[in-house]
Formats: C-alpha cells, structure tokens, sequence
C-alpha cells in the first residue's frame, strides 16, 4: 500500500500527464502509481521525470537490460520495487 496519497489521473498536472503517457507508449505494462505518488509535487516530479525518461527511453541499452540491471541492483540493496 503507498504511504502517500496517489494523485488521481484526471487531476494530475498536466507535464506528469504527458510523462505518464510516453512510458504508456514505451511500455504498455508500466505501472502509474509512482508517477500519480509523485504527482503530490509537480514541480520536483516534473525535473525528475525529464531526467529520467530520457535514461530509461532512449540511450545505447534497451529497456528490457535496463530493467533487468535496475532490478539486480534493487536486490542486491535489499529494496524492494
């Protein structure tokens, strides 16, 4: 269960909208509940998310290894995603 309220989609600032979309079109089993969990503040979500999305969307690596190294380094951190 989140600890913070998740935002609902209709009341979501509108650049974490467009955010939450383009992860949608990048991977279709994207889960939005941290993108509407940030939505509790737009603006420090918003300077995340540019930094973000363009690491996990594009680059030399595809998605797919990308997940895979941010879940081998989640379990070696004992955190849990």
């Amino acid at each position: 269960m989140a600890r913070l309220p998740l935002v609902p989609m209709d009341k979501l600032d509108h650049r974490l909208a467009e955010v939450l979309e383009a992860f949608k079109r990048a991977a279709p089993d994207f889960n939005p509940d941290a993108v509407r969990a940030m939505g509790n503040n737009p603006e420090v979500s918003t300077a995340f998310y540019n930094f973000y999305t363009g690491v996990r969307l594009h680059g030399l690596l595809d998605a797919r290894l990308k997940e895979l190294v941010r879940l081998r380094i989640a379990e070696l951190n004992d955190c849990r995603t």
